[in-house]
């Protein structure tokens, strides 16, 4: 799918590499990230997509279906700064933490001019609803029109069936890596949805749960040590402590980067 979509899209616009032999895409500008989910949003297409952190590439490493999944998918997402730095050592670019993209922000990407239904799957039915009402208080052109927790005893026939009733545009599954991959794969081919992605714990950041890190410490890649803050616990801190030897990686140029 990545090189069909890649090909009807101006290859200007963005820059394409594969790290470790995982595909991602860099917009060259918030405008042409706007441009691309507009341009998703109006063609026939299904679009599957992905936003790539240092711990997802760390997951794809170790776990063969992860890494075929973001083979499969259209686009990549850089959202991790450890992944720009790879390939700025490996490339000789300048990638910039402006030039990440989160899943987090997502919802900044669509097109501001027209209403986009969304569909919300996964989370504890409290963020899953809080986080309903909070995206569509901040963003008036976008509307929840169906939502599922992530704890409902319900087959995928049901679920394929709810989202598929409610004619959303695009479906967000939060439901933790890889699982939520899973879930995608099979079921992808049923779904109605013109965009479908996971987005790990996303829903607890929009219900307000969790916080995001201050401004000032996304700028200068110091977002980890925030949650670590948050959060630390030994799961937390287990987390964070894969990501030792992966930025030692980053300084001895451990990494196979190549255009594509």
């Amino acid at each position: 799918m990545a090189e069909r979509t890649k090909s009807s899209y101006s290859a200007s616009s963005l820059h394409f590499y594969s790290i470790n032999a995982m595909p991602v895409a860099i917009p060259e500008s918030f405008d042409a990230m706007q441009t691309l989910f507009r341009m998703m949003l109006e063609n026939s297409a299904k679009h599957i997509i992905s936003f790539v952190n240092p711990e997802i590439f760390l997951t794809a490493e170790t776990n063969p279906f992860m890494l075929w999944y973001l083979q499969q998918t259209d686009y990549n997402f850089v959202d991790g700064n450890g992944l720009l730095l790879a390939i700025n050592k490996m490339q000789g670019t300048h990638f910039s933490a402006n030039d990440r993209y989160t899943g987090t922000d997502f919802f900044t990407y669509l097109p501001a001019d027209r209403t986009t239904r969304i569909f919300l799957y996964g989370a504890n039915e409290e963020n899953n609803l809080n986080a309903a009402e909070k995206i569509h208080a901040d963003f008036p052109n976008v509307e929840i029109c169906g939502r599922l927790n992530g704890y409902e005893e319900k087959s995928d026939d049901e679920i394929i069936s709810l989202i598929n009733e409610s004619d959303a545009d695009i479906l967000i599954v939060c439901l933790g890596c890889p699982r939520q991959e899973c879930w995608i794969l099979k079921n992808k081919d049923r779904l109605n949805a013109k965009i479908i992605f996971g987005n790990g714990g996303a829903i607890d950041f929009w219900s307000g749960s969790v916080k995001r890190a201050p401004e000032f410490m996304i700028r200068h890649r110091l977002e980890w040590l925030y949650r670590l803050g948050q959060d630390f616990s030994f799961k937390r801190i287990r987390r964070q402590m894969r990501l030792v030897p992966f930025a030692m990686r980053i300084a001895r140029g451990g990494f196979v980067v190549g255009e594509r």
